[in-house]
């Protein structure tokens, strides 16, 4: 193509090409020039996209294959990269590039993993790893301190499921103490059966995806750590299996949020936006954080408006709009606005109850993804707050250049950017 139409976006597609030719003709090893080829570009963005195109499209989850097969699945080796000039903004972005793909590989391997490995213990524990960095410190509350704070919506969640739930709290301090936190909360529902209102075949058996979002934000805050950004950050994530048993929720059953609000079950498959609800309303009453982002793969009715390219966005901050647009643009880990009129507002009115967790507007369906992020914010009173509906991006039933088939990381990205902004 034309020299003036190179992008960093289309040197990840051209790396990942590369790699693609390397890997079939079985090659351990590659030189390239294409940081003289591509020089005119910022050289900062320049070494974060080379590195994201070589190591996000060598990416394979290969862990439960026998030696025999491992061995049939080709990984590249080495990469050398040729160029004549030094440059420190180049190198930073080689480091930031790799840290960033590194993460998202680690957010597909947990994603990739089977629900009878990852669960709310192992997140746990995944969590405990990270806090061993500097600066990270975790705080875990239990089923027994929920009960304590009412978290009803999360354990309501969590009663047909013989593992227990967990709230789980990274926090990592990059700034002076008196700075806000910027608090990023992702959905962890480590398999999601749909409860009483069950997932029928074809759609319940990847649902082992449905803690994309934990994920996303915990591997985001490991990232930010490594990279030394000068924030303070919170990876907030509520995590539970919603499943059945005798001791399961039920379709009207009414729960009381930590915030007092009550909640009427109307469909035990609207599960992600409970748990949620809890995480919100008690970061931002406790933490009062000064931006607040969650991410979950929330809503199918996501999928249908804009399919696997983009991840949607609702908030009323038009500032943290564009900020996580122009990440997302950079990165090109995007997401893309939906409205957020005042007459979506009391969509999630409940009747015989404050809210219920299932619109009754209409047929129900209409605006699914939107009367979802309505039913979020009204457990958010202070943040500056963005919710990001990963459900489309988090995983591709086929993959294409450097993103692969099954989970992609969704999230990571987006939010690195964003953070080193």
């Amino acid at each position: 193509g034309k020299k003036s139409e190179l992008t960093i976006e289309r040197v990840r597609q051209l790396l990942s090409q590369v790699v693609f030719l390397a890997k079939q003709q079985r090659s351990e090893v590659f030189n390239t020039d294409i940081v003289e080829l591509a020089s005119s570009l910022n050289l900062r963005r320049l070494g974060r996209g080379i590195v994201e195109g070589l190591l996000l499209s060598n990416y394979k989850f290969n862990y439960y294959l026998s030696e025999e097969r491992k061995k049939k699945s080709f990984i590249l080796g080495e990469a050398k990269l040729v160029w004549s000039s030094q440059s420190k903004e180049f190198s930073l972005g080689l480091k930031e590039g790799r840290i960033i793909a590194e993460s998202t590989n680690l957010a597909r391997d947990l994603v990739n993993e089977p629900a009878n490995i990852v669960d709310p213990i192992y997140l746990e524990k995944f969590a405990k790893n990270i806090a061993r960095k500097k600066g990270v410190s975790l705080r875990v509350l239990n089923k027994s301190e929920m009960q304590r704070l009412g978290m009803g919506a999360l354990l309501g969640v969590a009663q047909g499921s013989s593992v227990p739930p967990k709230l789980l709290i990274l926090e990592y301090r990059g700034a002076g103490r008196k700075d806000k936190f910027t608090a990023l909360v992702g959905k962890g529902i480590t398999f999601d059966s749909g409860g009483y209102n069950l997932k029928p075949t074809k759609h319940i058996e990847d649902m082992k995806i449905d803690m994309s979002g934990a994920a996303a934000v915990l591997t985001t805050l490991q990232a930010a750590a490594e990279l030394g950004v000068k924030k303070n950050l919170l990876a907030v994530v509520p995590t539970c299996e919603n499943m059945i048993n005798g001791n399961a929720q039920r379709p009207g059953d009414i729960v009381r949020a930590y915030n007092g609000m009550t909640i009427e079950i109307g469909n035990t498959d609207a599960e992600g936006r409970l748990i949620l609800a809890d995480a919100l309303a008690y970061v931002d009453d406790k933490y009062k954080p000064e931006v607040m982002i969650d991410l979950a793969t929330l809503t199918g009715a996501c999928v249908v408006a804009f399919g696997y390219h983009a991840a949607g966005l609702v908030t009323k901050d038009e500032v943290l709009e564009k900020d996580l647009r122009l990440a997302g643009d950079e990165s090109y880990d995007r997401v893309w606005p939906l409205p957020f009129y005042d007459e979506y507002q009391d969509m999630m009115d409940g009747k015989i109850s404050d809210l219920i967790n299932i619109s009754q507007y209409g047929k129900g369906y209409e605006a699914g993804s939107i009367t979802a992020a309505v039913f979020l914010s009204k457990f958010v009173k202070n943040a500056r707050w963005a919710h990001i509906d990963i459900a489309g991006p988090a995983s591709w039933s086929k993959g294409k250049g450097y993103v692969p088939t099954g989970p992609t990381g969704s999230g990571v990205r987006c939010l690195l950017y964003y953070l080193l902004k």
